[in-house]
C-alpha cells in the first residue's frame, strides 16, 4: 500500500547547482554554469547585535539588531583535464582588479565579476512517499526526482581556491574546492509535504 503522507526529511545528495555568469566571465568561462559538484557547504548567517543602555535603567541593556553577515559557501568538485572554469573565475577577479586592462580590467557592467548561484535539492525514492504494491499507481504524490527545495546565493565571487595535494602513495582523486563569498540569500520552499517547487521562480529571484 501507498504511503498517503510524506514524512521524511529530504536526502542531502541529490542537488545541482547552477552558477549564472554575465559579460565577460561568461566567455571566458563558457561552462561555468554546467559544472557538476560533489560537496556543497551549508548556509549561515549571523545576526549583529547593538546592545545601548538607557539612563534610569541600569539592571540590563537594550538590544537592537544590526547588519546581518552571510557565512561564505563552499563548493567541491573532481579535477578534469578539460575543465578550467572554476579557476577561470578566480583569474578573471584577479585581472578585473587590476583595474584598466584591454582583456576585461575595466570596470563596465560587461566585466561584472560576481555571479548569482542557484541551488535545487531533488527528491529521492526513499523520501518521496511513493511506496507501493506492484502495480500499484500512487497519483497522490509527484515522481522521485521532482525539485523540493532550492535557495539563491546573490552576488557572489570567489573567495579563495585550491586543489588538494598529489601524493605518490595514494589514489585518491584530485578536488578542487572554491569559497564563495555572498551578499545573502533566499530560500524557496514547496508549498505542501507532497508539492514541488518552482524553479524558474527560484532563478528570477533578486
Amino acid at each position: 500500500m501507498a504511503r498517503s503522507t510524506v514524512t521524511d526529511p529530504l536526502r542531502n545528495f541529490k542537488f545541482r547547482v547552477t552558477i549564472n555568469p554575465t559579460g565577460v566571465l561568461a566567455n571566458r568561462a563558457p561552462n561555468l554554469s554546467n559544472l557538476g559538484f560533489s560537496v556543497v557547504s551549508g548556509l549561515s548567517v549571523q545576526n549583529e547585535l547593538i546592545a545601548y543602555r538607557e539612563g534610569g535603567m541600569n539592571t540590563h541593556p537594550h538590544k537592537m539588531i544590526g547588519q546581518s553577515d552571510y557565512g561564505p559557501v563552499t563548493f567541491s568538485k573532481g579535477v578534469f583535464a578539460h575543465e578550467k572554469d572554476l579557476y577561470a573565475w578566480q583569474q578573471f577577479l584577479h585581472s578585473w582588479s587590476q583595474g584598466g586592462s584591454s582583456s576585461g580590467g575595466s570596470t563596465s557592467g560587461a566585466n561584472e565579476y560576481r555571479c548569482d548561484i542557484s541551488v535545487v535539492v531533488y527528491d529521492h525514492p526513499v523520501s518521496s512517499g511513493n511506496y507501493q504494491t506492484p502495480g500499484q499507481v500512487n497519483s497522490n504524490n509527484p515522481p522521485a526526482g521532482a525539485p523540493k527545495f532550492g535557495y539563491k546565493l546573490h552576488n557572489c565571487w570567489p573567495g579563495s581556491y585550491n586543489i588538494t595535494d598529489l601524493n605518490a602513495g595514494d589514489s585518491s582523486i584530485l578536488i578542487q574546492q572554491m569559497v564563495v563569498h555572498h551578499e545573502g540569500f533566499q530560500i524557496e520552499w514547496a508549498s505542501s509535504p507532497a508539492g514541488s517547487i518552482n524553479t524558474s521562480t527560484l532563478n528570477s529571484l533578486s
